[in-house]
């Protein structure tokens, strides 16, 4: 089966970005059974444990190319407003929806980066002191 993506949907994604910030801790990296190869502005990615291809146009393929899991959304969000001829918000519709749809595919997989969801360090006060 043959999925074309690359292309936002119609719906305004970056609306429920309330805070903008949180972009620049958020980083995502292929999946361990995904494949892909470019050619000719176009990449081509294979879920190696569902059989799916995928082919992704230009803006997808060069945002596959930044999801490495050590470039956050607001660094790829930089790049596609340097590449392309859009509007700063068009660009993160498109990256977020994109990213999103490439998620829930299995494609890609959310890097934590270090320190971002360290657990609270136990005090005494939280103790069960209970013999």
């Amino acid at each position: 089966m043959t999925n074309s993506m690359g292309k936002a949907s119609p719906q305004n994604t970056s609306d429920h970005v309330t805070n903008r910030t949180i972009l620049d801790h958020f980083m995502f990296r292929p999946s361990v059974d995904v494949q892909g190869i470019s050619m000719n502005d176009e990449t081509v990615l294979l879920n190696l444990s569902t059989g799916r291809y995928y082919t992704l146009n230009r803006l997808g393929s060069v945002i596959w190319e930044h999801c490495t899991g050590r470039t956050t959304v607001k660094d790829i969000h930089a790049v596609l407003c340097d590449r392309f001829e859009v509007a700063p918000e068009q660009a993160l519709d498109d990256l977020l929806a994109l990213i999103s749809q490439l998620v829930q595919e299995g494609l890609l997989q959310q890097e934590c980066p270090p320190g971002l969801l360290n657990p609270p360090s136990e005090t005494n006060d939280d103790r069960d002191d209970r013999a």
